[in-house]
């Protein structure tokens, strides 16, 4: 088994419902379950040094420490261009039951940061995988619709010998699974899952050595 995580889309579930952050070792370890996991693969976009040097130093110091635990990082660096962002005000999802139909907010310009080539970078990985009998089940960590075509895909292409393909989100309403057809199962990163493997790290300036040392001596 081999779990492929969509970092920017996993970070955004988890931050935004839970307001923590999983280690991707300790998730992959989750989603095995009882089976044998033969490796993690995390997918995410990082900041470009120069428009935002900060970002880039944390998400460089955790993606570091994912990569002494094990995990496969790939990056790609983001892209950046001008758009418009609400400020002063929390509009709220536009499906939610308080979601105003019509509303006044200020808005301000700033550089937004958009990934790319990450979501194909990972669906090729993962249909590379199964075509070379790298793994019998594949995970998907993901909400993302368009990820849905690497089941297909593994369903068409991998006759002679059958790879699962297992999908793993962050539900925000009531039949999110429904949304996320042609899989062969279904995980739901829940509370108790996040607490679980909770990344209790502050990336925000260097680790201290003696704590990192601790929580690999404890992954055994």
């Amino acid at each position: 088994m081999i779990v492929f995580i969509d970092g920017q889309n996993l970070f955004k579930g988890v931050n935004r419902r839970f307001r923590a952050r999983l280690h991707p070792i300790l998730l992959g370890r989750e989603l095995a379950g009882g089976r044998s996991l033969v490796g993690v693969r995390y997918y995410s976009g990082v900041h470009d040094p120069e428009e935002n040097g900060d970002m880039h130093a944390l998400v460089s110091r955790r993606h570091a420490l994912m990569r002494r635990t094990g995990v496969v990082v790939t990056e790609r660096t983001l892209r950046y261009h001008w758009e418009w962002r609400v400020q002063d005000r929390d509009l709220g999802k536009p499906w939610w039951d308080d979601a105003p139909d019509r509303a006044t907010a200020s808005v301000r310009k700033h550089r937004g940061a958009r990934e790319k080539g990450i979501d194909v970078a990972l669906a090729l990985d993962a249909v590379g995988a199964a075509l070379t009998d790298e793994c019998d089940v594949v995970i998907v960590v993901s909400r993302d619709r368009d990820l849905m075509e690497i089941a297909h895909e593994i369903g068409d292409r991998c006759t002679g010998r059958p790879v699962g393909v297992e999908v793993a989100f962050v539900s925000e309403r009531r039949g999110d699974e429904s949304a996320l057809g042609g899989y062969d199962a279904h995980h739901e990163i829940d509370e108790a899952i996040v607490e679980r493997c909770r990344d209790r790290f502050d990336y925000r300036g260097e680790l201290p050595e003696a704590e990192v040392a601790r929580f690999l001596e404890g992954l055994g």
